[in-house]
């Protein structure tokens, strides 16, 4: 990667989390509450990309295993 799109991203992400605090910061009136609110908003994305994530590997692990079992219908 040159250096160039490097800094471009790290620009990005900076003003990226910049809009994100001065929206939550002009809804909820205080930079302590956009503080939870985006804490809140990205602790709920985590939680479910994390379950999706889990259901993924399940639904693979049980196509992998029909798939494999012996049976012709599959």
């Amino acid at each position: 990667m040159s250096r160039t799109t490097i800094w471009s991203v790290v620009v990005f992400a900076v003003f990226a989390f910049a809009a994100a605090i001065a929206f939550f910061w002009i809804r909820d009136g205080s930079l302590r509450e956009a503080g939870t609110s985006l804490d809140n908003l990205l602790s709920d994305a985590g939680s479910e990309i994390s379950e999706s994530t889990g259901e993924l590997v399940d639904n693979t692990g049980n196509t992998l295993q029909r798939a494999t079992d012996g049976d012709d219908r599959t």
